[in-house]
């Protein structure tokens, strides 16, 4: 007998809300990527095993270079992966003489907790990191740096509108807001495929509308902005970067990265990459200007 097309379209129905499902879990609960601590060279040396504890209790773990010129730069990376993703941009700014901190956000690499938010909750762990390194003897807390790639991008984006210790950040590979992202890689059927994804996320305690760095990108109150994206990023696609930079107040700048996809920007042009990192966060870190002992200016 011949499916009537009311049949059909229930049977397509219930496929996209079970397929949304599982692909929200998949979001929620990625399989861990243990962590590999790097050979010792001298750009990551030394390199201090750290451990702080967010606001909601949950553990982190993570890597940490002393600063050399009382500036650090908090460095948090992106989603299903873990601090050592980040050990390019760590090897450019500590190499420059910056205090870096990489950690492992919850739910991935050696952290606690078992949920990824996707930038809700991990606002605590990026407050936390700032809180570290705030404390350490080497460092100025007033020189403060934040850079975050992808999932942690979006997330040091929501941070830094917030907390007016950052004084300069920068995201690559970031979303403007969660719901938009999820359409965009998820919606290929519009809200039929997009909506039960969300559903499972605010069903395991996302709260998705919270996590829109878009409407904060004018809080920042003239602390520098740095963004960057490849061309070919199929998962931060250009229109989506760009709606975040023109909703920013200066000063910013973006780099569009020619040929780079997720996450590839230190493979295609690594010079280029490390020169725009050390010049956006040298331009807002540098030290401050020592008065004079009489008093008077030169």
């Amino acid at each position: 007998m011949a499916l009537t097309p009311l049949c059909v379209s229930l049977a397509a129905a219930g496929y996209l809300v079970v397929n949304g499902h599982r692909i929200g879990q998949g979001l929620l609960h990625p399989p861990p990527i243990p962590v590999t601590r790097p050979p010792a060279e001298p750009a990551l040396s030394p390199l201090e095993d750290v451990a702080f504890t967010t606001s909601d209790g949950v553990p982190l773990k993570g890597w940490y270079v002393p600063s050399r010129n009382r500036a650090a730069v908090v460095l948090v990376h992106g989603f299903a992966d873990n601090r050592a993703q980040l050990l390019f941009e760590a090897r450019t700014l500590a190499g420059a003489g910056y205090g870096v901190l990489l950690f492992d956000l919850r739910a991935h690499g050696e952290s606690g907790g078992d949920t990824v938010t996707w930038g809700d909750r991990e606002r605590r762990d990026v407050t936390a990191a700032l809180d570290f390194i705030s404390a350490r003897p080497d460092v100025d807390p007033g020189r403060l740096g934040l850079f975050g790639f992808s999932m942690g991008g979006t997330t040091s984006l929501l941070v830094a509108s917030e907390d007016a210790r950052v004084k300069a950040v920068a995201a690559a590979g970031a979303y403007p807001a969660l719901e938009a992202d999820i359409y965009a890689g998820y919606g290929r059927w519009g809200a039929m495929s997009a909506e039960p994804v969300l559903w499972t996320l605010r069903r395991a305690g996302v709260t998705v509308d919270a996590v829109r760095p878009i409407d904060g990108m004018c809080r920042l109150g003239g602390r520098p902005l740095l963004l960057v994206n490849g061309d070919v990023d199929p998962d931060a696609p250009a229109k989506l970067q760009a709606s975040l930079f023109q909703a920013a107040c200066e000063p910013k700048s973006l780099w569009v990265v020619e040929g780079a996809g997720h996450g590839q920007y230190a493979r295609v042009a690594p010079e280029e990459y490390a020169r725009r990192l050390i010049q956006h966060f040298g331009a807002a870190l540098q030290a401050p200007p020592q008065a004079s002992s009489g008093g008077a200016t030169q």
